[in-house]
């Protein structure tokens, strides 16, 4: 049987934690709050009748789907309490930290990982109604426009306006937290619907097929 006793470095200071390897936590998804939150995830997919993705979620130093991958990273500072602790005290907050904002963040992180195994982003109709993938990317910079209704409302600050692939991740993650009839009725009389309407679409026919071969299959 697999011991269930806390690691010893639980006991250190931060400096002393701060001074070991990512590796030498031994942190893992399976055990920890994690599990049920990546569970969610893909119960959520399949309530949407998309039954054949299950983005693999692995821990890595920070939220991002890698580029080219079907993937979910998310922060192995999630995996343990004492851990959570340490990034506040070192960061004054800890994204990701609750499960409603866990959640969020995971959704958004799944449609970067499905456009990753469809290459979705590379098609015209979804430039028409994004825009280009090749805009340059400047989260940091750029300037959103809080009262346009081009947009969803997801992530704080507006993010969906950071870049296309952002206003994708964003559109997909509100698609996926809600059923038609709630995203059409807080969407109504917005450019944004036009968005949502296409992905309710999108994930009907590419990601609804069978074969996707870059992600997991449901019983794996």
């Amino acid at each position: 049987m697999e011991s269930t006793a806390e690691p010893a470095w639980i006991a250190l200071k931060d400096e002393e934690i701060l001074a070991l390897r990512i590796c030498d936590l031994a942190v893992r998804i399976e055990g920890s709050e994690l599990e049920a939150r990546v569970g969610q995830l893909y119960d959520e997919l399949t309530a949407r009748g998309v039954t054949t993705l299950r983005p693999d979620c692995y821990l890595g130093d920070e939220w991002f789907s890698p580029a080219g991958v079907p993937a979910i990273a998310i922060p192995f500072y999630l995996a343990h309490p004492r851990l959570k602790t340490l990034e506040l005290h070192q960061m004054l907050e800890v994204e990701g930290g609750t499960s409603e904002w866990c959640q969020r963040l995971l959704r958004h992180e799944c449609g970067h990982a499905i456009d990753h195994a469809y290459r979705i982003s590379s098609r015209r109709q979804w430039q028409a109604i994004f825009g280009s993938h090749e805009t340059e990317y400047a989260p940091d910079t750029y300037r959103p426009r809080p009262y346009s209704k081009g947009f969803v409302r997801h992530l704080p600050n507006w993010y969906a306006q950071a870049h296309p692939d952002e206003d994708f991740a964003e559109t997909f993650a509100v698609w996926l937290a809600a059923t038609p009839d709630q995203w059409r009725q807080q969407y109504e009389g917005w450019k944004a619907l036009e968005k949502l309407e296409y992905v309710h679409a999108l994930m009907h026919t590419s990601a609804g097929q069978e074969g996707a071969p870059h992600f997991r299959s449901q019983q794996a």
